[in-house]
């Protein structure tokens, strides 16, 4: 399949370090993908590559063919990429639909219809309550609903489940699969029984580089992806 967005030998020093090296990877149109890894492997290193906020040392990014290194950060949000971070960024004293109206007219992309964000997101019924009242999954989900109501082909997820209960972890899992139906998701994550639920594409970012990619029932079944995580290498 052609690659939405392609990232191609992409290496990031900061001190004499290498914080990533080598790092090549592609993701397709409406595709799931899932990076795991250890403290400190470099996966939001990488998201922030692939949004602009941090500008490779060495390698390159496309989306849709063309490159985007270095371009400035709206204009890579309005190519069609959106980012959501590990802690809610609402409005707190706005309604759900507000802020979603201000995600959706902050953009010169095609936006998506508010309503069909609402119900995308579950929060139909909770319109018009102010964002600081939800409770934290639900804060989760209407940044979720805010980045993809700008019209993104791609998402990124850092962390989406951080604070949430088991129940709202695998919520949000089923919703990542609804919203998959639309566009392409890149899904940074801790969380192992949410990367369990969402049973994609699974890669393991160690020592800032590639260590493993295959679906999850392998990756999980790997006694060297294992030791990565226990510290034996």
């Amino acid at each position: 399949m052609t690659a939405l967005l392609e990232a191609k030998d992409i290496g990031v020093r900061f001190g004499g370090l290498d914080a990533l090296s080598g790092i090549s990877f592609s993701i397709a149109e409406r595709s799931l993908a899932c990076i795991i890894g250890p403290n400190g492997a470099g996966k939001s290193t990488f998201l922030n590559v692939l949004t602009g906020t941090q500008k490779p040392t060495a390698g390159s990014v496309l989306f849709r063919g063309n490159p985007i290194s270095g371009l400035p950060l709206h204009r890579i949000a309005r190519a069609g990429i959106a980012r959501k971070f590990q802690i809610p960024s609402v409005f707190p004293s706005m309604s759900v639909a507000d802020n979603l109206d201000i995600a959706r007219r902050g953009t010169g992309s095609a936006p998506a219809l508010e309503g069909d964000v609402i119900e995308l997101i579950g929060l139909s019924a909770k319109r018009e309550v102010k964002a600081g009242e939800l409770p934290h999954g639900e804060k989760q989900w209407l940044e979720i609903g805010m980045a993809i109501a700008t019209g993104p082909s791609l998402l990124l997820l850092d962390e989406p489940t951080a604070g949430m209960t088991p129940q709202e972890t695998q919520a949000t899992a089923r919703l990542i699969h609804r919203l998959q139906a639309r566009l392409a998701i890149i899904a940074v994550e801790h969380d192992i029984s949410f990367v369990r639920a969402l049973d994609a594409d699974t890669l393991v970012l160690h020592q800032g580089r590639f260590f493993r990619r295959g679906p999850f029932a392998e990756i999980e079944a790997d006694p060297a992806v294992r030791d990565v995580y226990l510290g034996r290498r």
